[in-house]
């Protein structure tokens, strides 16, 4: 497969990180858009601005739980003034409405905020990113891309693992007219952060219908996301294609043998295309290479990769899961998702949903 090519740009974009929650690899993705690896950049973007909430405010639960994450978002590897000093970013900013009219785009990275976050930038008509999961809720979604499609900005969505080569290999060699069932495979945390790194290749890899979804393995847990839920899997049953029966696919949150990520789809003639996704995150440049390729190419033109539907259901396809593991661990239609939000730490007790 050719590598993707470098988009050409007149000049350097300035491009603003906003937020550094737990929910999304946001210093990662510092290190390579600014390229803290060696002297020279390729790229034709830069972080030039960054803000970070002031999350004590936002974590409940035992001391020991909220300390870990205090001392880690607040060190000096994690924290937007270390994020600002190891990566050379200019601009710390106490407030992200500072930085909307001096940058081109923004990577919006605290999904349960998205659309406050999101809306002055759209409003200006600047295309923006919106790490995996892209909201809270389905309405909350709509309310981004309303106000996108109002001012003439791109949104451009997904997990990390959407660009990873194997899985962008498979995209292109699959029959997905002659699927009858897949498995597939990813690591485990926190079930915002990395649900979406199983699901969204799911969806480039066999493509979009899912009518029914059920979780299995996890309660839940009432609108909390801890980091150590039991391994898990999310069941997914399609609509019919060309008169076939419906497929059957499974998702294990947890891991699959020795690798990061893995799938296996089963054609209808028995023949099968499986392999696997392996993520180095000590080589961060090269895992994340092709996804900030794909960023700076829907930055770059203001034309975003993905279409309104395709954001709308694959977040659909995540809160149906997570609906059904609240509910009994049964089978969730995704046209039935209405406002049910995903869970989060942003809470001030643990049995309610925000």
């Amino acid at each position: 497969m050719p590598e993707k090519s470098i988009p050409d740009s007149a000049k350097i974009l300035h491009i603003g990180m906003v937020g550094t929650g737990p929910f999304a690899f946001h210093g990662t993705f510092n290190h390579v858009i600014n390229n803290i690896f060696r002297d020279y950049n390729n790229l034709s973007m830069r972080v030039t601005h960054i803000w970070g909430d002031d999350y004590r405010k936002n974590y409940k639960g035992s001391p020991e739980f909220v300390k870990k994450y205090l001392d880690y978002y607040g060190d000096d590897k994690h924290s937007p003034e270390g994020l600002a000093k190891m990566c050379n970013i200019p601009n710390v900013c106490k407030d992200f409405h500072e930085m909307v009219d001096e940058v081109d785009a923004a990577l919006i990275m605290d999904f349960d905020r998205s659309y406050e976050l999101a809306e002055p930038f759209l409003k200006r008509g600047l295309p923006i990113y919106v790490c995996s999961p892209v909201a809270v809720s389905v309405p909350e979604c709509e309310k981004i891309l309303d106000l996108a499609e109002a001012n003439g900005a791109a949104v451009f969505t997904g997990a990390y693992s959407i660009s990873l080569y194997e899985n962008v290999w498979r995209y292109d060699r699959v029959n997905r007219d002659n699927i009858a069932a897949f498995f597939g495979s990813t690591s485990f945390a926190f079930y915002t952060s990395y649900a979406p790194d199983g699901l969204d290749p799911i969806h480039l890899l066999v493509g979009p219908g899912v009518r029914k979804v059920s979780l299995h393995g996890w309660d839940g847990s009432s609108g909390y996301d801890p980091t150590g839920i039991p391994p898990s899997r999310i069941h997914l049953e399609y609509e019919p294609r060309s008169g076939k029966p419906p497929i059957q696919g499974v998702l294990t949150l947890g891991g699959y043998k020795e690798s990061t990520e893995w799938y296996k789809v089963y054609y209808h003639d028995h023949s099968v295309l499986e392999g696997v996704t392996n993520t180095n995150w000590s080589k961060s440049e090269r895992t994340l290479r092709d996804l900030i390729l794909d960023i700076q190419e829907v930055f770059v033109t203001n034309k975003s990769l993905e279409t309104r539907e395709d954001i709308l259901t694959k977040l659909r396809v995540n809160i149906a899961a997570y609906k059904s593991a609240n509910e009994g661990n049964r089978p969730v239609l995704v046209n039935e998702v209405g406002d049910y939000r995903l869970p989060t730490v942003r809470i001030e007790k643990w049995d309610q949903i925000p």
